[in-house]
């Protein structure tokens, strides 16, 4: 992961470990801007984008949540320096003009007003910057419907479907949807093979069958060698799961440290490189 080129100005947590499902694989947190309730801004790798410079999120602890505020943290920087050691609030595209939540708001903001290609390119470069916002690509998979972008939506549902709950969610109007559609002859996403067997509710009962369904998709996408799904999948899992009781976690075989470290692995195979804290820091810093 590549290390931002003011990092020398926050108080990053060198020695993070990811122990726990939330904050995900790639967030590092830092202390300005904190405002002491358990809630954190830090760095974030979106999923595949590891070598390209860190966006900075916020943690909503309470909701088990993950805002992508700014896109940079220049401009996390800037607006930090401007709210005078006040709360830092989102940004507006005026503040950060490539804020993904920002986008994701004005977004919103103009499907109001009936202005959906608008909403498009913004939700559009949004997930360019994080691919895994998993509110974003809900939003957009429902105006890819409505202007009739058959192709596109079951892209973004698929890729909603797999992205982890710390992002928003869960999408099931995507998954409602891409149920309603023909899967083709030879068609290899394991998502889309399966969808009619997944149901995206949780919690409250002692099996579900969607937890065997994720993991059969995990493998599959391992096996195709496409790492970025399997990754982010596996993050998906990995807080699905963490929100069970203990004793439906080992019912479906489930350690949180293995798991982890397995992403740790898997991640390693990033075309863009591992998201393992651990390689992070050069010697000098550390």
């Amino acid at each position: 992961m590549q290390l931002p080129a003011s990092l020398a100005h926050i108080s990053a947590e060198q020695d993070w470990q990811h122990t726990t499902a939330y904050p995900p694989l790639g967030f590092i947190p830092f202390s300005e801007g904190a405002l002491g309730n358990g809630d954190t801004f830090g760095l974030y790798w979106p999923i595949g984008r590891e070598a390209s410079e860190p966006i900075v999120v916020e943690t909503w602890h309470d909701e088990w949540r993950i805002q992508p505020h700014f896109s940079s943290l220049a401009a996390f920087l800037q607006a930090h320096a401007a709210a005078e050691d006040e709360y830092v609030g989102t940004p507006t595209l005026a503040d950060d003009p490539a804020s993904p939540r920002a986008a994701f708001l004005e977004a919103k903001e103009q499907i109001a007003q009936r202005k959906p290609e608008a909403a498009i390119a913004l939700l559009e470069a949004a997930l360019a910057i994080v691919p895994e916002y998993t509110d974003a690509l809900a939003l957009l998979h429902g105006q890819y419907v409505r202007a009739g972008r058959t192709d596109a939506a079951v892209r973004v549902a698929i890729q909603a479907i797999i992205s982890p709950p710390s992002f928003g969610g869960p999408p099931l109007k995507a998954l409602q949807w891409l149920r309603a559609q023909p899967v083709p002859d030879g068609e290899i996403d394991p998502i889309w093979r399966a969808c009619g067997q997944l149901s995206f509710h949780f919690g409250g009962s002692k099996e579900n069958a969607d937890y065997p369904v994720l993991m059969t998709a995990i493998a599959s996408y391992l096996a195709q060698d496409n790492h970025v799904g399997a990754s982010t999948l596996m993050q998906t899992y990995a807080e699905l799961m963490s929100a069970e009781t203990v004793s439906f976690q080992e019912r479906y075989g489930f350690d949180a440290s293995a798991f982890i470290g397995r992403q740790i692995t898997v991640s390693a195979m990033l075309p863009q490189g591992s998201r393992d804290p651990a390689t992070l820091w050069p010697g000098d810093l550390a």
